[in-house]
């Protein structure tokens, strides 16, 4: 079965999704794609030399968020940040980010050549401050927020340290193209004084993938040179069915945001509300829109493990019980999540979620919470590893293990260009790392290129695969051997 075949099929079926792209899968808000695919024709602009059409188009999306400046991003929100990073560094300069940042970020500190200096979640104003008064030529702060699971930093503050010292404020806040569409989300980074601030339409809102924006607010940010860097990351040939989505979408919340965001706080607060759980629980997040759902204790066993006398596992929830919950939604109940980590479920709302979806996601965890009670296990599906695994709460997915920060010992750039050796992984402790190894979704590398790699490292990526998790990163996707740089070179490094 070729692709096109796969989706239409999956099209038909009764899968609900909670998950990206924010418009799910519904007509009303896109178009017929072969319609309104064109190229550059006459009466229709450029997008990198916007003077008509799209110029507008773009101002109307600066309008309604309320930047000076904001450029359609058909690259996805991964354009938008490799040219923000490489619009505000420069070669050899340090750019201070967020340990648990998105990969596309890694990548730009390391197309630019620049030194990173970490910082790590929860980031809060205090530590920011304390990094700047120890890395004083930073020229750059990048944070995220809101998280993957809707945790928010106070922006507002943040921004205020980093101008004090002159330094340019970039917020990754690909998952809150949503954020002050109404009193119930958190306001956005636009308007608390980020410098530039990047949306990914797709995630949240009415759009189709790939779609994004990226604001520009102050006179930090050298525009000229943002400008220039768009075109380099960004196609020659922008696809006018995207930015059609994207105007699409600005011209529907500027004209019914009040009204549509206000029957979806409804929807998500009567969901809440109608979903009282027992023995499952939503863990509590800046974000409502972002549903996390946290497995009992005895959800599941892991095989071989004999259950207690009720029938349920008598250890306390050792992170299979999450993927287990993962594969139940989605293969008896017919809900697709958006992620599935070591400790819960991540199902994504947006504007588009009707009441059925909400109704169909309340009437499966209530079941659920019903049959746990009862000590029913036998209709739950069962997708176990072999291995117990500690919740993201005692190991996070920020590269620190054990409260210790990890080894740095050179740039990015500087571990990917060099000479490297493949050694086995379950061997490679010790090792200097020139590879990325991240879990994905949501893309947050466990491991960067110029990190020494160590055996608690090890043992979570063995555990993660086992239990059935995506790790990306490495050549060797079977995760059986990892590129390293050599002991000789590791030293001239140094040196």
């Amino acid at each position: 079965m070729n692709l096109y075949d796969a989706l239409t099929q999956y099209s038909s079926t009764d899968a609900y999704p909670f998950h990206m792209p924010g418009h799910k899968r519904r007509a009303a808000h896109l178009c017929d794609p072969a319609l309104i695919d064109i190229t550059e024709i006459d009466g229709f602009d450029n997008l990198h030399h916007a003077e008509g059409i799209l110029k507008e188009a773009q101002e109307r999306a600066a309008a309604l968020y309320g930047s000076s400046e904001t450029h359609f991003l058909v690259n996805g929100s991964t354009a938008g940040i490799l040219s923000a990073i490489g619009a505000c560094t420069r070669p050899g300069s340090c750019l201070l980010m967020a340990r648990s940042s998105h990969r596309s970020a890694y990548n730009a500190a390391a197309l630019n050549r620049v030194r990173t200096a970490w910082l790590y979640d929860p980031v809060n104003p205090a530590q920011v401050e304390a990094a700047l008064e120890r890395q004083a030529d930073v020229c750059a702060l990048f944070l995220t927020s809101p998280s993957y699971d809707g945790v928010v930093c106070d922006v507002e503050r943040i921004a205020q340290i980093a101008h004090n010292r002159g330094v340019i404020l970039i917020v990754d806040e690909a998952h809150g193209a949503h954020f002050g569409m109404h009193p119930c989300f958190p306001e956005s980074s636009v308007k608390l004084g980020a410098d530039l601030v990047i949306h990914s339409l797709h995630k949240t809102l009415p759009a189709l993938t790939q779609t994004a924006l990226l604001h520009v607010n102050g006179p930090l940010a050298d525009r000229r040179r943002l400008r220039y860097l768009l075109s380099v990351y960004q196609t020659s040939s922008p696809s006018y069915v995207l930015m059609a989505s994207m105007d699409q979408c600005i011209r529907l919340l500027s004209e019914q945001k009040d009204t549509l965001f206000a029957a979806y706080a409804d929807r998500l607060w009567r969901f809440y509300e109608r979903t009282k759980l027992s023995h499952y629980s939503f863990r509590r997040t800046d974000d409502p829109s972002r549903i996390l759902i946290c497995p009992p204790a005895g959800f599941c066993s892991a095989p071989g493990e004999q259950p207690s006398a009720d029938g349920f596992c008598s250890a306390l929830s050792d992170g299979t019980a999450a993927m287990q919950l993962y594969h139940t939604l989605r293969e008896r109940f017919h809900l697709q999540p958006e992620m599935v980590s070591p400790s819960h479920v991540l199902m994504l709302s947006s504007v588009c979620d009707d009441e059925e979806g909400f109704r169909r996601l309340s009437d499966a965890l209530l079941t659920l919470d019903r049959e746990f009670a009862a000590g029913i296990k036998a209709r739950h599906v069962s997708k176990g590893c072999p291995h117990a695994i500690a919740p993201e709460a005692s190991f996070p997915p920020s590269g620190r293990q054990s409260g210790e920060s990890p080894q740095t010992c050179c740039t990015i750039a500087a571990a990917l260009e060099e000479r490297t050796q493949a050694v086995p992984f379950s061997d490679s402790a010790g090792y200097v790392s020139a590879e990325f190894l991240m879990r994905y979704p949501p893309g947050v590398p466990l491991l960067v290129p110029g990190e020494r790699i160590t055996e608690a490292i090890i043992r979570r990526t063995e555990l993660l695969q086992k239990c059935g998790y995506s790790m990306q990163g490495l050549e060797d996707h079977s995760l059986r051997q990892i590129r390293v740089i050599s002991d000789s070179h590791m030293r001239e490094l140094i040196q």
